[in-house]
């Protein structure tokens, strides 16, 4: 499977030029070690390809040490916040993704990749990509993977029920109603409509970003001419986070157990039929197949509901630690570049159900069927831009707290906004 070279062995490859091994040892003396905190390495079934990947390298530079700490990417930011004032406890790379970016990259901790990819390199990804892993003139991070948010459902599911793909929210909501049923009749529900995350952590928390902003809500912008970051949610923010809520507190055509459910349970829900629809990137593919094989053939995707964009391109990949030394800032760019050409079956990427991010990998047959289909047809019609506030990781946060509160019963939806209005206040401040 992996190639003993920096070839990039896809159809119509192009050729890298490696660095020779004895560059790496020669500016470190002798060994040069490489730490990576990887959210992919945490994950099921593609974690074990970033081992592979790095053993792979480290055979052909033995000179190189590479130690992977798999994190979960709903804690590596809380990580990289603690070490910031400790340099040599942070690793040369970590995982970002470009939600998460912009606060790390307030911390300082993002070297300037435009230093250390040349245009040979810069022109194997697809377009759009590198643009959305800048922050100002700074390529913050080098991507992996893009993770638009779509919708995957249940083609069969589906058919059977004589329903079409919806549109709007209120027809996702009526979709998701016929689609949540009690199927061995014992007078129980045991199969829901939609597989939401309701966790309050980053996988939750972007989800509902998401279906806010295909709402037209875009919770902040910058305003130009006073210099600062405003809060941005209209007249409907109210009603359409209620609508949200209501699909559990109401309408139960949810799982049970809302607040508990993150991402690995509601993929794991979408894989073994519990639900029937699930919003997020086309990573749960990976985990339904890898879960399930039969459910090859019955899964489709659309776009999500709303008149506006309801995600980012979602660009995920590596950021280069600018604490690391220099003879660590080269091998690691080195081990990027091996990562995203080293393997012509592109294992990480089909495991994983993510998208490629170079021009090649997105030719894969494996992402031209319907499955793949609404993750495409999104980035077609066109992404949001990338947004670019420091605090995003603190929005986030705060939606998760209104949302989870009344989730647990513990605020109406007028006072879990009314509380969230006052978190942004000072959060803004804050950021101002």
């Amino acid at each position: 499977m992996f190639k003993k070279s920096l070839a990039f062995t896809l159809a119509s490859a192009m050729v890298l030029t490696a660095i020779p091994a004895t560059v790496f040892a020669e500016e470190n003396g002798e060994t040069v070690n490489l730490t990576i905190m990887c959210a992919y390495a945490s994950e099921d079934p593609h974690g074990q390809y970033v081992y592979q990947y790095a053993d792979a390298f480290m055979a052909e530079h033995p000179e190189v040490k590479i130690e992977i700490q798999a994190v979960s990417s709903n804690d590596i930011y809380t990580k990289l916040a603690a070490m910031a004032t400790s340099p040599d406890d942070l690793p040369t790379l970590f995982f970002t993704s470009v939600d998460q970016a912009p606060t790390e990259f307030d911390l300082g901790l993002m070297e300037d990749l435009s230093n250390y990819l040349d245009d040979e390199t810069l022109g194997m990804f697809a377009d759009g990509i590198i643009d959305a892993c800048k922050l100002d003139d700074t390529i913050a991070f080098y991507p992996i993977d893009v993770q638009p948010s779509a919708i995957l459902y249940r083609t069969d599911r589906f058919a059977e029920a004589g329903l079409e793909v919806p549109t709007t929210w209120d027809e996702f909501l009526e979709c998701a109603k016929a689609l949540t049923a009690d199927t061995d009749g014992d007078g129980e529900v045991d199969q829901w409509g939609f597989s939401m995350v309701g966790s309050n952590n980053s996988s939750g928390q972007s989800r509902f970003q998401s279906y806010l902003w295909s709402n037209g809500i875009k919770q902040v912008s910058y305003d130009e001419e006073n210099e600062e970051w405003v809060a941005d949610f209209g007249d409907n923010f109210l009603d359409a986070f209620s609508f949200w809520t209501d699909m559990n507190n109401v309408y139960g055509v949810v799982p049970t157990g809302i607040t508990e459910v993150d991402y690995a349970t509601a993929a794991n829900y979408f894989a073994m039929g519990y639900t029937s629809m699930m919003l997020g990137g086309s990573n749960a593919i990976g985990v339904a197949y890898a879960n399930n094989p039969e459910l090859k053939g019955n899964i489709g995707s659309f776009r999500i509901p709303g008149e506006e964009a309801g995600t980012m391109l979602n660009a995920e990949g590596y950021a280069l630690c600018s604490k690391a030394d220099e003879a660590e800032k080269e091998a690691a760019v080195e081990f990027l570049k091996f990562f995203s050409t080293n393997d012509d079956e592109l294992m990480f990427w089909q495991a994983s159900g993510k998208i490629p991010a170079t021009v090649e990998g997105q030719k894969a047959e494996y992402i031209s069927g319907d499955d793949y289909k609404g993750y495409l047809d999104t980035v077609a019609a066109g992404c949001l831009a990338p947004i670019n506030f420091a605090g995003f990781s603190g929005l986030k946060s705060a939606l998760g707290d209104a949302y989870s509160a009344v989730f647990a019963g513990e605020k109406t939806n007028e006072e879990a906004v009314e509380d969230f209005y006052e978190a942004m206040d000072e959060l803004l401040e804050d950021y101002n």
